[in-house]
């Protein structure tokens, strides 16, 4: 029975992984009298941090481990475990298992590498590890993985040296790896840094559990407040987006590092789509798409996960900014500016309110110096935040100070006064801060960063999460559409004229009126010059790199002689021609590139970037995973950096993105009914409400 049968046979039954991550009885297979072996150290782990629940060694060869009992099977524990660990060699992991879910064992964290990380023999054996996790319903982390960790119930089924130096510490945050090299350095920082942890899961090769269960097990985990993220690759796409929306819509915000990206290699040889919308972009959709916030790096993690564990993410982008220098403060307002966030000026009572709170010599601001007097008068810090805090629009408060070591406690004791009386959250970037000033001013909910860029960077992240995650919430959940099958063979890709006859069984996108000449074909009478000439080949994709477009054609001459010259050109290219085809040619206002495909991971996906001849010399590109409403459409477009243009520049129309964005979901809802690989539009021409393909790559696929 598979994951999602599962689930769809038991609706509001515990989850699958409760036995694993809450485990209250653990066994460990080739357990390890020696504390620093792989096999030792989670029982001496548990051991020293107080696991709440029984631990029983299994080892034919002792009979003590560790001070605890050893058994020589699982079956002679004699009763059922809920967890079982296992270091073995690769070759023995399989009748571990099997032995293991004989005796009843619900959950396994299988440390052992060699499978399919190694090669094919490794990959057959990692097969069957699956086959018996659906099989039997048991829950199987791994192979070559790190494990897992609870820190409420001291369960540590792992043997990070993580472990080796920190106390336990719990905390609202937890973490999905599927590297446990990053893993282990994760709960190094949370651990060092006092900011503790929830929950921790390695998933390794990923032979069952894999990260999107693990992040819907977390959403539902009462002491989780956020949600870490390192991914490589995600195989159940479907799962891992439902994941990631309930997170958002539960209030639980998934910050994510996704490794690694590649190029789109052959697909890109057909379209400019493929090259436009390669595998990581498609990863920046989803996450995007889905309420995540993808950062580049465990720091940006810990400072976006430090603002939300807090609570302490200002409440729009409005900021006022307080400095012990001003230069400081002319640093800050230039970070700000290009992360969108604002310091308005001051209104004119707060200005009048800061004037006796203030010394004599210093101006009301934002930002706002309040000079070194405050080495002398550090209450002023809490009255000038009071002070700031009257003007209601004003969402957050940043303080730069720097050093002054000595009147450290006079800083976090007047911060945190100022806490319990500002509406609004306290940011403090302290350049040279000691641990234990950090510590103090975190527990009174105020984070604190050792440098400009980080704050501003992660304020700004966090805000743009939420409000990414507010349109989740708001929305309802969109819909699966019924779709043609992905399957199916890829076949060649059409000419123009053949793509677009598929096109006329659409509405929302407009075609212009054209003929195919074929050969002896005169031109029809009555053409409504000017006409565009395009020569037709099924071997000639991007026409004008070639030569294979003629502009501008005013009359029947003039259209005679291209496309003499255009057979011609077919005819030194060495490629068979369809025939001419010639179109009228449309004004418009602006051009898009528009591209729909189905990608082998992510399905069906939009792909809305510049149009026109220079769509990849500066790409300006979003992408959209469907299905998706004409709002998501309408917020697509304007991540796109020439949206200003769509909205009218300089006295320039603009066009009508409500409608445009209703046309393309049309396009998009006809595209997932067709037997259809891939669809480019580039140009598609906007004037108004209105949009035409003026030129389309169609590729097929064979029927399943």
């Amino acid at each position: 029975m598979t994951k999602e049968t599962a689930q769809a046979v038991l609706p509001g039954a515990p989850h699958r992984l409760e036995a694993l991550l809450n485990a209250r009885s653990v066994a460990v297979v080739g357990a390890s009298g020696d504390p620093a072996k792989i096999s030792g150290r989670p029982i001496a782990y548990m051991l020293e941090r107080g696991y709440q629940g029984a631990i029983y060694p299994v080892n034919p060869a002792r009979q003590e481990v560790q001070g605890l009992r050893c058994y020589p099977s699982i079956a002679a524990i004699g009763q059922a475990v809920d967890l079982a660990i296992v270091g073995t060699a690769a070759a023995h992991v399989e009748s571990a298992i099997r032995e293991g879910i004989a005796a009843g064992v619900r959950a396994f964290v299988v440390f052992s590498s060699g499978f399919a990380e190694l090669d094919e023999a490794g990959r057959a054996q990692q097969q069957r590890l699956t086959r018996l996790a659906q099989a039997h319903g048991v829950a199987i982390v791994g192979p070559n993985c790190l494990g897992i960790a609870n820190s409420r119930s001291g369960l540590l089924a792992t043997f990070t040296t993580a472990l080796e130096s920190h106390a336990m510490q719990q905390g609202g945050f937890s973490f999905v790896s599927q590297s446990g090299a990053l893993g282990a350095y994760w709960m190094d920082i949370v651990l060092r840094s006092g900011i503790g942890f929830s929950q921790w899961i390695t998933t390794g090769n990923e032979c069952d559990v894999d990260a999107a269960e693990a992040i819907d097990f977390l959403v539902g985990d009462p002491d989780t407040r956020v949600i870490g993220l390192y991914i490589e690759d995600v195989r159940r796409t479907d799962a891992f987006r439902a994941a990631l929306e309930r997170a958002a819509r539960a209030g639980k915000p998934v910050i994510a590092i996704k490794a690694g990206s590649s190029s789109a290699g052959a697909a890109a040889a057909a379209s400019h789509t493929g090259a436009l919308a390669g595998n990581d972009a498609l990863y920046d959709a989803c996450l995007l798409q889905c309420g995540a916030l993808r950062v580049p790096s465990l720091t940006a993690m810990m400072d976006a996960a430090r603002l939300l564990l807090l609570e302490a993410v200002p409440l729009g982008n409005q900021l006022a900014v307080m400095t012990v220098s001003g230069g400081a403060g002319v640093l800050i307002a230039d970070a700000c500016e290009p992360a969108g966030l604002q310091l308005p000026d001051l209104k004119p009572e707060v200005a009048e309110a800061l004037i006796p709170v203030l010394p004599s010599f210093v101006h009301p601001s934002n930002p706002l110096d309040i000079t070194g007097n405050v080495l002398q008068d550090t209450p002023m810090i809490a009255r000038t935040m009071q002070a700031l805090s009257t003007d209601k629009d004003i969402h957050g408060i940043v303080l730069f100070i720097g050093m002054m070591h000595s009147i450290a406690g006079a800083f976090v004791q007047a911060l945190s006064e100022a806490r319990r009386q500002v509406h609004c959250p306290i940011v403090v970037i302290w350049v040279g801060a000691m641990d234990g000033s950090i510590r103090a001013l975190e527990a009174a909910g105020i984070p604190v960063f050792l440098d400009i860029p980080q704050a501003t960077q992660a304020i700004a992240r966090c805000l743009q999460m939420q409000r990414t995650r507010a349109q989740i919430v708001r929305r309802a959940e969109v819909p699966a559409t019924a779709s043609a099958p992905d399957g199916g063979q890829a076949l060649p890709t059409l000419s123009e004229w053949d793509g677009k006859q598929l096109l006329t069984s659409q509405d929302d996108v407009r075609l212009p009126k054209g003929w195919l000449l074929e050969a002896g074909d005169a031109p029809p009478p009555g053409l409504p010059y000017p006409v565009v000439a395009k020569l037709q080949s099924a071997q000639l994709l991007h026409k004008s790199d070639s030569g294979g477009v003629a502009l501008g054609i005013r009359d029947d001459q003039s259209l005679r002689a291209a496309v003499a010259r255009l057979r011609e050109l077919g005819t030194e290219l060495d490629i068979p021609v369809q025939g001419v085809l010639v179109e009228q040619m449309l004004p418009f206002d602006h051009e898009l590139l528009l591209g729909l495909r189905r990608d082998p991971r992510f399905g069906p996906v939009l792909t809305l970037a510049r149009g026109g001849v220079e769509a990849e010399l500066d790409p300006d590109v979003a992408n959209l995973l469907l299905p998706a409403t004409a709002d998501d459409i309408e917020k697509m477009l304007g991540r796109l950096r020439c949206f200003k243009l769509l909205q009218g520049f300089r006295g320039k129309p603009g066009a009508d993105v409500p409608a445009l964005a209703h046309r393309i979901g049309g396009l998009c809802e006809w595209f997932m009914q067709q037997p259809l690989r891939e669809l480019e539009i580039n140009p598609l021409a906007i004037r108004g409400d209105q949009a035409w393909a003026l030129d389309a790559l169609i590729a097929p696929l064979a029927a399943t």
